[in-house]
């Protein structure tokens, strides 16, 4: 498309197709794509031009001519504005089909596979204060005070938010009083821009069936004045929060935590459980954010496994052994792979908590770990959980020359996961089913279990 048929500053009136991959919403003129926050799909909008690129072009708002039934009033007042909830003005069983309607199209679009089964997703029964994790930065407002909340859409200006709707209450009582006492003390706050200052982030972690919480004070520097007297009065304050820790990020970064952390009161972790399996929770530690739902996003993986007690399993990308450990009692022996070295010495403690012998864990890229397993381990069932880029092709090679059964795929990015099942499609496997699973309520992320099944000649 050589000529635009927009500009910057003009206002038009658009039609909303679609949610699309960030939260926004999709509509077109002659073609062109426009995409547009707080939308929803089905309404006629007044739109005014924000951005023009070669193949699409962005926009705003100005007013809504037809208004869809599915749009609400967000519970939050800081919804349009903080980032964080993409989607919270659309009522929560549209949001839920709309990402079923994602995760369709990507399918469709990418893998072009047409006759695959994708159920309604699976919400929540409250899809609020879910996030058992924040991570919130700290600035100071006009009038000198501490603030923090989260930033701006595609910006560092900072939105002060006492109380999230998305996060555990508990987050939201701990980060409160830390600011108090952060004013209190004067203790100096991180500018990023100067690269000056003292307190970067507060980092919460919350035990959802423990009701245990874990604060980590994120600072530039290792000298933390009354750091101690601090944690102490914050434990003394809430009886919940059993772990204050301090990481030292001396780098001019946008990544939130460090390499060192060291505990200033309590102890260095806290315990939660997924189902009837605990683990420890370390400051580094990944968890799943959404406690509840990787319930229900595990049960699903466990049917779709159609585990008998006598399977031999491997849990690619298996993280701290959470799915490992959850299959472990359905199976004869699991084998988890893992790059983080650190992630791996967390699954084998936590095999040791639940007193689980029959899962197996080793340190290394997945690509170069399973050619040596398939040698001594020919899995039945293969469950894969890879990072939003999906799988490398050779794991893909590989998995279809161990000639299992059944593969499991956990996916968070439905673009990726397309990708793969393609692969798999064009290599002996057929994808059966996809059960979509809203581990991220407000948002427009959507999680993912696919049933794919050898095809026997």
């Amino acid at each position: 498309m050589s000529k635009k048929p927009v500009s910057v500053g003009d206002i038009v009136e658009i039609e909303l197709e679609s949610l699309a991959h960030g939260g926004d919403v999709v509509g077109r003129i002659d073609g062109y794509a426009i995409f547009i926050p707080q939308g929803v799909p089905g309404e006629i909008a007044k739109v005014k031009i924000t951005q023009v690129k070669k193949n699409y072009g962005r926009g705003e708002i100005i007013e809504v001519i037809e208004e869809s039934e599915d749009r609400i009033t967000p519970s939050c007042p800081f919804s349009d504005r903080c980032g964080g909830c993409q989607v919270q003005h659309i009522n929560y069983q549209a949001q839920l089909d709309h990402k079923q309607k994602i995760v369709r199209d990507n399918i469709e679009r990418i893998a072009k596979l047409t006759d695959i089964k994708i159920n309604p997703v699976k919400g929540m029964d409250n899809p609020f204060f879910y996030r058992n994790k924040a991570q919130f930065p700290l600035a100071k407002n006009e009038e000198g005070q501490v603030i923090t909340g989260f930033y701006a859409p595609g910006s560092h200006k900072l939105i002060a938010i006492d109380k999230c709707g998305i996060q555990h209450p508990l987050i939201n009582r701990i980060s409160e009083r830390a600011v108090e006492l952060i004013e209190e003390y004067e203790l100096s706050i991180y500018n990023e821009k100067k690269h000056q200052g003292l307190l970067r982030h507060l980092v919460v972690r919350v035990g959802v069936c423990t009701n245990q919480a874990m604060l980590i004070f994120v600072t530039k520097d290792n000298k933390f004045p009354e750091a101690r007297k601090i944690a102490k009065r914050l434990m003394a304050d809430i009886p919940e929060l059993l772990s204050v820790q301090h990481n030292i990020n001396p780098k001019k970064t946008n990544v939130v935590l460090g390499k060192l952390t060291k505990t200033l009161a309590g102890e260095d972790h806290i315990f939660d459980y997924i189902g009837r399996i605990k683990y420890k929770i370390s400051p580094l530690s990944f968890f799943q954010v959404n406690t509840l739902q990787a319930k229900v996003l595990y049960d699903q993986a466990v049917e779709y496994a159609g585990l008998t007690g006598q399977e031999k399993v491997i849990d690619a990308y298996c993280g701290l052994g959470s799915i490992t450990l959850y299959v472990s009692d359905q199976s004869q022996e699991v084998y988890g792979i893992e790059v983080v070295e650190e992630a791996i010495e967390a699954a084998k403690e936590n095999a040791e908590f639940n007193g689980i012998e029959n899962c197996h864990f080793q340190a290394g890229k997945v690509r170069e770990v399973l050619p040596e397993l398939k040698k001594e381990f020919i899995p039945e069932v293969i469950i894969v959980d890879p990072p939003r880029k999906g799988c490398h092709e050779e794991v893909l090679k590989t998995f279809v020359e161990m000639e299992p059964e059944r593969i499991v795929y956990v996916s968070c990015n439905p673009s990726s996961l397309a990708r793969d099942l393609k692969y798999l499609d064009a290599h002996g496997y057929e994808t059966v089913e996809i059960q979509p699973v809203d581990m991220f309520p407000q948002t427009y992320h959507i999680e993912n279990v696919a049933l794919i099944k050898r095809i026997d000649n």
